[in-house]
């Protein structure tokens, strides 16, 4: 009864965390502390570089900051270039095609990046419906096992019940 209280101790961070903890709970660790490897942990590691580089890229680009980057980047850029706002010398006249330029080559790195992180995405799915698959199918065999011995100890009583009766 004492391991089922004791603190489960990360072997990421030797962090102490609650008995039933399934996470650790400091925040930048966050391991798995179950028993068998944790799917997401298993694909962080066998991620190649580039993939990485996309999934912090697009991670970051999910950020409501890099919408206000943007937005302060454009309202900048054509009040510069209008005139309104003479800080610089106007270096991209109406109707912007050096704006549009870096938009268009920004997009497709954006776009490249999310595709890779979809893959990934995929991998991950494909890989958790295995698993699903796996437990289901282990689950299924226990439960038959269970089931099985339940029958056969039903049979016995039935026989055990039967002979006390006729006695």
């Amino acid at each position: 009864m004492e391991s089922e209280t004791a603190p489960i101790i990360c072997p990421a961070c030797g962090g102490s965390n609650e008995h039933n903890a399934v996470f650790c709970a400091n925040a930048k660790c966050h391991k798995a502390l179950g028993e068998f490897d944790y799917v997401v942990e298993e694909l962080r590691q066998e991620a190649k570089w580039h993939e990485s580089i996309a999934e912090r890229f697009t991670a970051w680009i999910a950020q409501p900051q890099f919408l206000t980057a943007h937005i302060v980047w454009f309202v900048l850029w054509i009040l510069i270039n209008t005139g309104i706002v003479a800080l610089v010398h106007r270096f991209d006249a109406a109707p912007f095609s050096m704006l549009a330029f870096i938009i268009s080559i920004e997009t497709v790195f954006i776009t490249i990046f999310v595709i890779i992180t979809q893959s990934r995405q995929n991998a991950f799915d494909r890989k958790r419906a295995e698993l699903d698959y796996e437990v289901n199918v282990l689950t299924y065999r226990t439960i038959k096992r269970i089931d099985s011995a339940l029958e056969s100890m039903d049979r016995r009583l039935t026989a055990i019940e039967q002979k006390d009766d006729s006695k």
